[in-house]
């Protein structure tokens, strides 16, 4: 006959047909005759004469019959008629070994164990063993004539030939309640002829152990015990199996692959072995309600949706099915394979501490609720999960080997799943969600990632295959300072940085997408990112290459495109844009337009690289600029080159210059080919220059070269700048360039009032502040003057407390106090600074006075004596004016003063005052726009006063008055950040004549009033000031201001006692310079008291 084979037709195994001779003895071809000999209980037939033997060998249910072994040798047969041809009973040993051969061919016999005429019985504890190439056959009519008929229990048939009966059951089980064992081998059959008929029948429940491992042709049916079938791989049934009644057990065993066709009635199903078992029906169908795989592979492929029974998967098993064939409840110790090759969802829980994997080119949807623990591999097609727990426990790994995992809702995946990528890749799809992965990925192979949402790898990841956005955004970081990725990342979506920290990414950065910068740190590009998409800038900075990297550049260009863009290169393809929170800088190159909204810094001006050195940054493409454009970094010297046109949006360029005279070191905005527009104010940043004049174009700031040009109002200055004493201005136009800009100290006579009265056309713009700090002296020469005074006017009518005769009690001693107020203006010649008559200023005194006389004494002859000391607080304050006529700031001056006096009263009321004075003086500068100064003087002082007053009348009297006031200070020197400051030493020699006319009246002699005016004339024989400021053109330049020499003043006052040890008395006058250029008014009031 023809072997019957497995074969594997549309995922399920079938068998083919077996052809059976009608001949039993064609398997075996010619047949010697037997000739069997019995000795004791053993019986052996070979193939001597007689041969064959037709006697039955036994005598059937006979005690005799026990213990009996047979031996049907090699070409021995035994062949009998209508009886059993062996018939032995309790623990028999029956051997039909290679080339034997045992049959019966019973019609209507009973046997002898009264079941039929069956080729072989025994009853209990026996053992038949069919070799390879033997056979045992019943070849009757007879349908109780089994081949074998085992009338008990406990006996093991175990067939490596041919079992067979012609028209009934191959095997049967004899009434029987206890358990037999049937191992069919790999080259054994058990067979019946009987159309759809079945191999096995039993009278009985016993149970049935059946292996088979080879071929079964005929239904396997077995009865009401509770049996257990184990099939292999490489075996055949060609009809149905059913496990009867009982509680049966089917166990699938082998190692290679094979499908379980039509089996009812097994209540528990195990795969064992390494092998494959597919099963092509459903498990309820089997009657299964246990499943477990223990070893090897179990493919199901029946919708097993109504499956309510258990599943197993041991360590070593592995449960492979799709979304409606696996069942909804698994234990799994060891894999779980979704082979999905259509789109599914899987609504059941897997538990355990096994893994499950992902293969087939469909979609399976994984519900919330696995708690297995043995992680997830992802090999083919896509697993969606809506949350993390589809993954199984949070202690689970996570594997791309090839599959997608796309996350249906905002999943973030738990951070202690360690998460690895083979070399067969894989992809992460958001769909629309944003979705954050905490922990590092590793392995060798790439990550793709999907979908419109947002993927956030917020670990250090190791994946060494690089990078993919396909839709999208890709997030590194979530805030920190981890979050990155290794390689290349080709950017068909958006790549964004979301870090606090300084990070460098070395990869290059291709494709249709952009970038994004959305933390508070600063992302380092240093490789070429041939980017076409746009770039956004929204939060801390972007760098383009560092200063070891300064060929990196951000979009496409003609060198960095690929073959195919590079029509499109050039600038047009990545735009730019950087919020007002937000940085650009580097060393490298920007190809494409940039709109700022916020800060570029070049090179070191970036925060992260303040100790790098400088450098350019390169933009191929235009400039909008409505932020801050920050050139200048640590030191000097750095550029930034726009190849296209700059638009001023109200921005702001911002430079270091050493400023000197021309040519000086200077950070640079150089526009090349375009155009400048717009207006931009340009911040100039003193690098340690000392200032100096410029004497041809100047120090070149905005450089348009290669046909570059710039409107007439595309730059101006946004802060003052200043240097030494001279003060910088930004000028378009020079005679190496007529769009360039410079910053030059030169300025004509028409660009102010009052300049330019020299020799030149042109002269050097000096600074408001020369004008400000020069003015300081001659405020401290007018407070001096102011305390010291005259004699009236500080003390009062001193004469009208020394009426005391000679010989009586002496004058009392007195107390007095005053309040001075002084306001003036000081006009310059027309020269101001640049003369040497000074600033012009308008000035305010105000001033409190407190003395006493310690020292009185009065002379018999009239004269008296009056010594005293005082103590003065003050302030003095200026506004000051340049010489171009603006305001240059404003002086204040706060001092502090005690002096000392002597005062002689001559017999007839002439007088000697005598004065010396000390101050401190504290001024503090205040310019427009810049740094102030400060400094501090010492200054000393003594006046020497006289009058003789000639009475015209007992009331009126004429007094001429002399007076000499000197005066010095020293003050410190001061520096402004822009130039060192010194300051001469002031000296002042004053000389005042005077006449003083005067009427005295009183009620009594203890109410004398006098009210009196004054002419005096004051000249100056010193009085002229020096400020010194630093410059290189030669040390330090001097500048002057000096006080009217002669000045005229006119004042009146008024002396009233207003009891009799109290007086009252004020002031007030108007002074005016020979040359009407000081003006000045006054006015003060005091009280005098005695004790």
């Amino acid at each position: 006959m023809s072997t019957p084979l497995f074969q594997r037709r549309r995922g399920r195994l079938q068998f083919v047909s077996i052809a059976l001779v009608a001949s039993p003895f064609a398997l075996f071809g010619a047949l010697a005759h037997a000739d069997c000999t019995t000795t004791g209980q053993t019986t052996v037939c070979d193939a001597a004469a007689t041969n064959p033997t037709t006697s039955t060998v036994g005598t059937g249910n006979v005690a005799a019959e026990d213990n009996r072994t047979v031996t049907v040798q090699n070409g021995s047969t035994l062949a009998v008629g209508d009886t059993s041809a062996i018939a032995v009973r309790d623990n028999a040993n029956i051997t039909v070994q290679t080339g034997g051969s045992v049959s019966a061919n019973a019609v209507s016999n009973s046997g002898f164990y009264g079941t039929g005429g069956n080729a072989i019985d025994f009853r209990n504890n026996s053992t038949l063993t069919v070799q390879q190439g033997a056979q045992v056959l019943a070849n009757g009519t007879q349908l109780s004539g089994e081949a074998v008929n085992p009338e008990g229990t406990g006996n093991t048939i175990v067939n490596d030939g041919l079992i067979k009966s012609a028209h009934g059951a191959a095997i049967w089980f004899q009434n029987t309640s206890g358990g037999n064992t049937v191992i069919n081998n790999a080259t054994g059959t058990i067979q019946t002829d009987v159309a759809n008929g079945n191999v096995m029948g039993a009278s009985g429940n016993g149970s049935v152990d059946f292996t088979n491992r080879g071929k079964v042709i005929g239904n396997l049916i077995f009865a009401g015990g509770n049996d257990a079938l184990h099939v292999y791989t490489g075996s055949s049934v060609s009809g149905s199996i059913s496990g009867g009644g009982g509680a049966n057990v089917i166990t699938l065993n082998g190692t290679d692959s094979a499908t379980l066709g039509t089996i009812t009635n097994f209540q528990t199903l195990q795969k064992q072995d390494s092998g494959t078992w597919t099963l092509s029906k459903t498990l309820a169908s089997m009657g299964v309600t246990n499943a477990e795989v223990q070893q090897g592979t179990l493919i199901l492929q029946g919708n097993n949706g109504t499956y309510t029974g258990t599943m197993q998967v041991d360590a070593g098993g592995t449960l492979q099915g799709d979304a409606l064939s696996v069942t909804k409840a698994v234990t799994n110790n060891g894999l779980v394979r979704f082979q999905q090759d259509v789109d599914g969802s899987y609504a059941g829980q897997i538990v355990g501490a096994g893994a499950l994997e992902k293969t087939g080119r469909g979609t399976l949807t994984l519900g919330a609720g696995n708690t297995y623990s043995g992680g997830t591999t992802i090999t083919q097609g896509t697993l969606a999960i809506g949350a993390d727990s589809a993954l199984g426990g949070t202690a689970g790994g996570l594997t791309f080997n090839g599959g997608t995992l796309q996350l249906t809702g905002n999943v973030d995946v738990a951070a202690t799943r360690a998460i690895g990528i083979t070399n067969a890749n894989g992809t992460i799809d958001t769909q629309g969600f944003t979705s954050t992965v905490s922990q590092g990925i590793s392995g060798v192979g790439a990550l793709t990632k999907a979908g419109s949402g947002t993927l956030v790898l917020a670990g250090d990841n190791t994946y060494q295959g690089g990078t993919t956005v396909a839709a999208g955004t890709l997030q590194l970081g979530t805030g920190g300072t981890s979050g990155s990725i290794l390689g290349n990342v080709v950017d068909n979506g958006t790549l964004a940085f979301n870090r606090s920290d300084v990070f460098t990414f070395g990869g290059a950065v291709s494709g249709t997408g952009g970038i994004t910068q959305a933390g508070t740190g600063t992302t380092v590009l240093t490789a070429n990112n041939a980017i076409q998409g746009d770039t956004l800038v929204a939060s801390g900075a972007l760098a383009i290459g560092d200063a070891t990297h300064a060929s990196a550049a951000l979009g496409v260009s003609a060198t960095n495109a690929p073959q195919s863009l590079r029509p499109m290169a050039g600038g047009s393809g990545n735009n730019v844009q950087i919020a007002a929170s937000a940085t650009l800088g580097g060393y490298g190159t920007v190809n494409g337009a940039v709109t700022n909204n916020g800060t570029v810094a070049v090179a070191d001006a970036l925060a992260a690289f303040a100790n790098a050195g400088g450098g350019s940054l390169t933009i191929n493409g235009s400039l909008n600029n409505a932020g801050t454009v920050q050139v200048g970094g640590a030191g000097v010297g750095n550029k930034l080159v726009v190849n296209g046109n700059y638009v001023g949006n109200g921005g702001v360029l911002a430079i270091n210059t050493k400023l000197g005279t021309d040519n000086s070191p200077t950070d640079k905005l150089v526009i090349s080919g375009g155009t400048a527009s717009g207006n931009t104010a340009v911040r100039v940043t003193n690098a340690g220059g000392a200032g100096a004049r410029t004497t041809g174009d100047g120090i070149e700031v905005v450089s348009a070269i290669n046909g570059a040009t710039t409107q007439t109002n595309a730059f101006a200055l946004a802060n003052r700048v200043v240097a030494g004493p001279y003060e910088y201005t930004l000028q378009r136009g020079g005679s190496a360039s007529a769009d360039s800009w410079y910053l030059r100290t030169l300025q004509t006579a028409t660009q102010g009032t009052g300049i330019g009265t020299g020799t030149s056309a042109t002269q050097p713009a000096l600074r408001p502040e020369v004008s400000l700090y020069t003015a300081i002296p001659s405020l401290t020469l007018l407070y001096g003057r102011a305390l010291l005074d005259t004699l009236h006017e500080r003390v009062g009518e001193e004469s009208n407390q020394a009426t005391a005769p000679a010989g009586t009690a002496p004058v009392l001693r007195t107390g007095w106090a005053r309040v001075i107020a002084q306001k003036g203006s000081r006009m310059s010649d027309g020269n101001g600074i640049y003369g040497n008559q000074g600033p012009a200023f308008s000035y305010d005194f105000g001033g409190v006075q407190v003395g006493a006389d310690v020292y009185q004494r009065q002379r018999e002859d009239g004269s008296h004596d009056h010594a005293g000391g005082y103590f003065a607080t003050g302030r003095i304050a200026a506004d000051v004016t340049h010489a171009d006529g603006a305001d240059a700031g404003r002086d204040t001056v706060n001092a502090n003063t005690v002096g000392l006096y002597w005062t002689h009263f001559g017999p007839s009321g002439w007088y000697l005052d005598g004065v010396v004075q000390g101050t401190r003086y504290d001024a503090d500068a205040s310019p427009h726009g810049v740094n102030g100064l400060k400094t501090h003087a010492l200054g000393y002082a003594a006046s020497l006063e006289t009058g003789y007053p000639i009475a015209l009348s007992p009331q009126w009297r004429v007094e001429p008055q002399a007076q000499l006031v000197v005066q010095r200070a020293a003050f410190a020197d001061a520096n402004d950040g822009a130039a060192d400051v010194r300051f001469n030493s002031v000296n002042s020699m004053l000389g005042r004549l005077g006449v003083r006319v005067s009427k005295r009246w009183g009620e009594s002699p203890e109410r004398q009033h006098t009210a009196w005016v004054r002419a005096n004339v004051w000249h100056e024989f010193r009085g002229e000031t020096g400020t010194q400021m630093s410059s290189p053109d030669g040390g330090f330049v001097p500048f002057t201001s000096q006080l009217p020499s002669t000045t005229l003043e006119l004042t009146g006052g008024l002396t009233a006692q207003v009891a009799k040890n109290g007086v009252f008395y004020a002031s007030l006058g108007y002074q005016v310079s020979a040359d009407r250029r000081l003006h000045g008014v006054n006015g003060k009031a005091g009280v005098r008291w005695g004790w």
